[in-house]
């Protein structure tokens, strides 16, 4: 039995929309589903329009309890990997924390660090919307080349690079504390006692 069988309880099992169901099949398979919205079609019809701005999101994510995530302005392959990266950080880290301390997130997906903020329009979100009409969303968003983000004066980035669906932090405060998390490898704890040890003595 997979780690995420006890999750999906609550997903249904079957929907007519052929698109809808493969999302449920993927879901069920790998725990949630990456979609991603881009100028390449995958259906080849002619009644398909691009997005002004490509992005990717999950749906299932919610079943883990964690919201749903959504990036903008990225190709469709690395969003989807950036999103299944971070998928599978807050199932270790706190999200909210991320969100109140605007925390910077190194993934070995990107070269520049993302920051989560709180989605408040997730009408982009269609799979998700179908499946999980009420599931929170954020949306994990990246700085430009000089490291400012879209919020930031001096960010170089033109509103259609990355559209911004929501705000930062969750409205509990901004807590002080450390600011990055790097899915690289650090000294253990017994690793930090034997160096404090031997700078001692």
């Amino acid at each position: 039995m997979s780690d995420h069988a006890a999750a999906i309880r609550g997903l249904r099992r079957w929907h007519p929309n052929p698109l809808i169901q493969e999302t449920i099949h993927r879901i069920r398979e790998c725990g949630w589903a990456v979609t991603a919205v881009s100028e390449q079609c995958s259906c080849q019809s002619d009644d398909c329009r691009p997005p002004e701005c490509s992005f990717a999101y999950t749906s299932g994510l919610t079943l883990h309890d964690i919201p749903e995530l959504a990036i903008y302005g990225l190709d469709a392959a690395t969003g989807g990997t950036v999103l299944n990266e971070l998928g599978d950080l807050f199932h270790t880290h706190d999200w909210r924390e991320c969100v109140d301390r605007a925390v910077d997130i190194r993934l070995t997906s990107l070269e520049v660090p993302v920051r989560v903020i709180e989605m408040v329009d997730k009408d982009d979100l269609l799979l998700t919307n179908e499946l999980f009409p009420d599931s929170p969303a954020l949306q994990a968003i990246w700085p430009d080349d000089f490291g400012q983000y879209p919020w930031d004066e001096d960010c170089s980035l033109r509103v259609l690079d990355q559209e911004i669906k929501g705000f930062s932090g969750t409205g509990t405060g901004v807590v002080r504390g450390p600011r990055v998390i790097s899915r690289g490898s650090g000294p253990n704890r017994a690793q930090r006692r034997r160096a404090m040890r031997e700078r001692r003595g």
